[in-house]
Formats: structure tokens, C-alpha cells, sequence
């Protein structure tokens, strides 16, 4: 018998929580991408929300036997929650324009915020099941990592990948003294860390410079790649093309609208960018196309977050594949065909 401190048979404790862990695997896929989606009303950057639930949310889905690449994909589908933020940009410039308050903006399209949310999360769920994500086929690397057996667990060193988001959430909400950016609460985390661990500051300090010189070498590789190509689209006219014929489709404004601004963020990679770009060129003509400014507003603002989320080269994305160490296109495999069946049904049904 493998007996721990107390008295307690570890090995056979360790096989109940692996049994535990794997029935919850399926649960957890769309269980993250809710408190994803919450976490980013409050952190409405995509990027900077991803990057402080990903030090919780992915140990924990690899752990209950969920791919490397699935789990990315169950935190990137949640990433479209800042549509609930009053703060955003978005719906401070749409009910500015509309002559609205920004809580009374989100509160007319709160149904249908909603409703993409949970269907997104759903369709998810169900293509993550087909590619059998919740079995754990994927980064043999990540897998091995997730696998490693806990013998004794520490409620300090559990407690230190929460410290970030702690920290954020807080300066978001409540305690205004808190509020920094993403990258400081990080750096206060990795403190925290080594005080707690009580490591070696050499070597700690070491790792830590490595790492974080690597992964930032790696995504902003790829970022700068990605902000070449839509500079490139930028410079060749097709932004601007897209946006002059979105004026003139007559009675099938919306459907022009939500699909030009969908196909601008996928091109792209950034659905701030799409809609701020349609939102100021074309908004303002609601009236012309038979719309009002705040649904017009709102198809473009929910078709660019639809788009940036099945985009390979949106950074959040990069992101979260770096993080997981697979390739971006894993991630938006997943995503992609949730996204367009949110993107259709918001067209057909709000």
C-alpha cells in the first residue's frame, strides 16, 4: 500500500481522481469556455484574457485527459464575452453614434449575446466530441506534462496560477488599486511562485527569461507575419472594396454587412480592426440602408468577433497555440464551423 502523510492510500486516491478526471473531461470543454466568456466581460482584450485563463484552465483540461489543441479551442470559443463589457470600446462608439447609454445598448442585444454564447459553446462541445479531444489524443509533449502523478498537493503552489487572475479580476471590478496590465500581474504571479516555492533564484529568474524570451519570440514571429498580410489587404484596396459595396446591397444590407465584416475579420485576424473600420465608414448611413444605427452596428460587432475567432492569424489565436504548442490552425478546426453556424443563425433569427 502506497501510503502518503495522514494515513492516506495516495495510489489509490490518485486512481479515483484519474477515473473522476476523465468522466469530467467532456464536461470541462464547454464548462471553460463559460468562465472564459465571463472572465472576458471583465478583461474584454481577447488576447490578454486568453493569456491570464490559460495558466488555470489548460492545466486543468489536460489533466482530465482533454487534447492540447481541444482545450486551446474551449478557452478561444469564450473569448467573445466582452460583448457584455459597457466599457468596451464597441458599444461605447455604436451608442454614442445611436444616442444611447452603453448599458442600455447591451441590454437591447443582451439576448442575443447570449444565445451565440451558448450556442458557440454547444457546437463546440459537439465537433470536439467527433474529433474525440475529450480522450486525449493530441501533443504527446503536453500530455506527458498533465500526466505526471500528484503525490501530496500543495494548497500554496496550487494556488500560484491564480494569483494573475486573481489580481486582474479584481482591477477590473472592485478594486480599482489593482487595475494593470495583463504582463505585470504575470510578472507578480512568477514572484509569488518563487517565494512560495521557495526555488532557486538563479535558476528560477533563469527559466523564467527563457521561456518567456521563447514563447514571445515564437507568437510575435507569427503576429508580425500576420500584421504584414492584412497590411498587404490593406494597401491592395480589398478592405476599402469591401466596405464601398457593403453601401450599396440594397435589401440585403444586413446579410451584405455580416458577411463582409465576417470575412474581413477571418482575413485579417482582427475583429477590432473590421469593426471599427465598418462601424465609421458605414454605420452612420444606417438610416440609407434601412437600419438603425444600433442594429447595424451590432451585426458588424458580432460578425467581427464571430470572424476573429475562426481566424487563424488572429493573435489570440497565435496565442493560444503557442501556449498549447500546436499549430493555429488546430485551434480554428475547432472553431470554425461553430462560428459560422453562430454567424448564420444570428443573420436568421435576431
Amino acid at each position: 500500500m502506497n501510503v502518503g502523510r495522514g494515513g492516506v492510500d495516495v495510489r489509490a486516491l490518485r486512481e479515483r481522481v484519474e477515473v473522476a478526471d476523465g468522466r469530467l473531461g467532456l464536461f470541462l470543454i464547454p464548462a471553460c469556455a463559460f468562465v472564459t466568456a465571463i472572465i472576458n466581460a471583465a478583461i474584454p482584450s481577447a488576447a490578454g484574457c486568453a493569456a491570464a485563463v490559460a495558466t488555470t484552465l489548460l492545466p486543468v483540461m489536460l489533466r482530465a485527459g482533454i487534447s492540447p489543441a481541444g482545450a486551446g479551442a474551449a478557452i478561444l470559443a469564450g473569448t467573445y464575452g466582452s460583448s457584455f463589457n459597457p466599457g468596451g470600446p464597441h458599444p461605447v462608439m455604436i451608442s454614442g453614434m445611436a444616442g444611447m447609454e452603453p448599458m442600455e445598448f447591451i441590454l437591447s442585444h443582451g439576448t442575443m449575446y447570449g444565445s451565440m454564447a451558448v450556442l458557440g459553446v454547444i457546437g463546440l462541445t459537439v465537433v470536439e466530441f467527433l474529433l474525440k479531444d475529450h480522450k486525449g489524443s493530441g501533443n504527446a509533449e503536453m500530455g506527458e506534462m498533465a500526466a505526471q502523478p500528484i503525490e501530496r498537493i500543495n494548497l500554496l503552489w496550487a494556488a500560484a496560477p491564480l494569483v494573475p487572475l486573481v489580481i486582474l479580476l479584481l482591477g477590473d471590478t472592485c478594486v480599482p488599486a489593482l487595475k494593470m496590465g495583463v504582463a505585470h500581474a504575470m510578472l507578480i504571479g512568477a514572484i509569488y511562485t518563487l517565494i512560495v516555492t521557495r526555488a532557486n533564484p538563479q535558476k528560477a529568474v533563469t527559466e523564467f527569461f527563457n521561456g518567456a524570451g521563447k514563447d514571445y519570440g515564437n507568437v510575435l514571429g507569427i503576429i508580425i507575419a500576420a500584421s504584414v498580410f492584412a497590411g498587404g489587404l490593406r494597401e491592395a484596396g480589398l478592405v476599402d472594396a469591401l466596405i464601398d459595396a457593403l453601401k450599396n446591397v440594397g435589401d440585403f444590407a444586413r446579410v451584405g454587412v455580416g458577411l463582409g465584416v465576417f470575412l474581413m475579420a477571418v482575413l485579417t485576424g482582427s475583429g477590432d480592426a473590421a469593426a471599427f473600420a465598418f462601424n465609421e465608414a458605414v454605420t452612420p448611413h444606417a438610416a440609407q440602408l434601412g437600419m438603425t444605427i444600433s442594429d447595424l452596428g451590432n451585426t458588424a460587432l458580432m460578425s467581427a468577433q464571430l470572424g476573429r475567432t475562426a481566424s487563424p492569424v488572429a493573435g489570440v489565436v497565435i496565442l493560444l497555440a503557442g501556449m498549447c504548442r500546436v499549430s493555429p490552425l488546430e485551434l480554428v478546426k475547432r472553431t470554425a464551423v461553430p462560428m459560422v453556424v453562430c454567424f448564420v443563425s444570428s443573420l436568421v433569427f435576431f
